[in-house]
C-alpha cells in the first residue's frame, strides 16, 4: 500500500523519546532556581574567601547576584528561543498559506514534543489542501 508524504515522517517521528515542554520548561527553572543556592552554599562554606577579602561581603554579594541574573536571562532567552522559534515559522507559512502560496515541500520536525506534534499535523494539512487544491484545478479543467 502506498505511503503518504505526512505517514513516513510521522513514523519517524514517533520513534524518539517525547519530554513535553512543559516538563522541559519546569526542569530549566529548577535548574535556574538551584543556581544561587549553590552560589550561596559556596560562600557559606568559605570557598570564596580571597573573593570576599577582596571586594568585600557585600561585593561579593553584588557580584553573584549580576552572575545569577545573567545566567537566568540567557538561559530564559535559550528556553524561550527553543518554545517559541518553531511556533513563530509555521505561523509565518500559514500566512503565506493563506495568500496562496503552497510550500513544495514538507517543514522539518525537529522535535519530538508538541511542538513536533504540531509541525506533524500542519504538513498534514498542507498536504490536504494540496490534494484539493489539484481535484479543483483538474475538475475546473474539465469542465472548459
Amino acid at each position: 500500500m502506498g505511503q503518504s508524504p505526512g505517514e513516513g515522517t510521522q513514523s519517524l517521528f514517533k520513534k524518539g523519546v517525547t519530554i513535553p515542554i512543559f516538563y522541559q520548561v519546569l526542569v530549566s527553572m529548577l535548574f535556574v532556581a538551584v543556581i544561587p543556592v549553590i552560589l550561596l552554599l559556596v560562600v557559606s562554606m568559605g570557598g570564596t574567601e580571597s573573593i570576599i577579602g577582596t571586594i568585600g561581603t557585600s561585593g561579593a554579594v553584588l557580584l553573584l547576584t549580576i552572575g545569577t541574573i545573567l545566567v537566568v536571562f540567557l538561559w530564559s532567552y535559550f528556553v524561550a528561543h527553543h518554545v517559541t522559534k518553531p511556533i513563530v515559522e509555521l505561523s509565518s507559512i500559514a500566512t503565506r498559506i493563506s495568500r496562496g502560496y503552497v510550500p513544495k515541500e514538507e517543514i522539518e520536525v525537529s522535535s519530538n514534543d508538541e511542538i513536533g506534534e504540531l509541525v506533524v499535523a500542519f504538513n498534514k494539512m498542507v498536504n490536504t489542501y494540496r490534494i484539493l487544491d489539484t481535484l479543483a484545478k483538474e475538475e475546473a479543467e474539465t469542465e472548459q
